[in-house]
């Protein structure tokens, strides 16, 4: 006797179920898990680019450079700095483009060393697909706070307005250091520790600890930038 086989059933064995990045808000285990088993790339570059694309010209369409308020400091028609804006505009986010991709995959390349350090068998395509996927989350913070921005008409847009320095008003090292305590970068370092686990396979010490030394790098790199500032103004 013939035996019979289920083609749908043959043809969907083995197929995990792909990642959501819009999951990674409600569900982050369960993406990580996915991410294990099928990780992608595409879809979450593209994303991510555009929200921090959209958040940081949203951030900028108020200042005086971007509303040709400068134009007469800047000895230019109306017509010069209106073409002006927008070649700087088209440069910018062709720059920001390749710059964010760029920052994405050094991201993932150090997470990677870092867990092979300590005998992880996780390979660069996964961890790349976790690195973009927690960028999402935290992209979405960059296009929030850039639509508030927006919204208010905040000419010099420095502060996050979901970060601590928001509600503080610091200035310098303590300002460049109270905005890395924000929403959005707090839950992005939550999701690293977990992503450590759950993709790299982790301990949980050592994925908290890991995720957390990120963390301080961060912030100590933005108070260095805010006393650096502070040296050195804006003409």
């Amino acid at each position: 006797m013939e035996q019979q086989t289920n083609p749908a059933v043959e043809g969907n064995a083995f197929q995990p179920p792909k990642p959501s990045l819009f999951g990674m808000i409600m569900n982050p285990g369960e993406q990580f898990d996915r991410i294990r088993q099928k990780p992608k790339v595409l879809v979450g570059f593209l994303l991510v680019t555009l929200f921090l694309l959209a958040g940081t010209f949203l951030s900028l369409a108020n200042s005086p450079e971007i509303t040709g308020e400068l134009t007469s400091e800047l000895g230019m028609t109306a017509e010069e700095a209106a073409m002006f804006g927008t070649v700087m505009g088209v440069v910018g986010i062709v720059a920001g483009g390749i710059g964010s991709i760029i920052v994405l995959i050094i991201m993932a390349a150090i997470t990677l060393a870092i867990a092979k350090m300590t005998g992880s068998a996780v390979k660069f395509k996964q961890i790349l697909s976790m690195t973009i996927y927690i960028a999402f989350v935290t992209s979405i913070g960059t296009l929030l706070n850039g639509l508030i921005a927006f919204l208010v008409k905040e000419e010099n847009y420095i502060n996050p307005y979901t970060s601590l320095n928001s509600i503080v008003g610091a200035e310098g090292g303590l300002g460049g250091l109270l905005m890395t305590f924000e929403v959005f970068t707090i839950w992005g370092t939550i999701l690293t520790a977990i992503g450590l686990q759950r993709v790299a396979g982790l301990s949980k010490a050592a994925a908290w600890t890991i995720a957390i030394v990120f963390f301080v790098i961060g912030a100590v790199l933005a108070a260095a930038g805010g006393v650096l500032e502070g040296i050195f103004p804006a003409a």
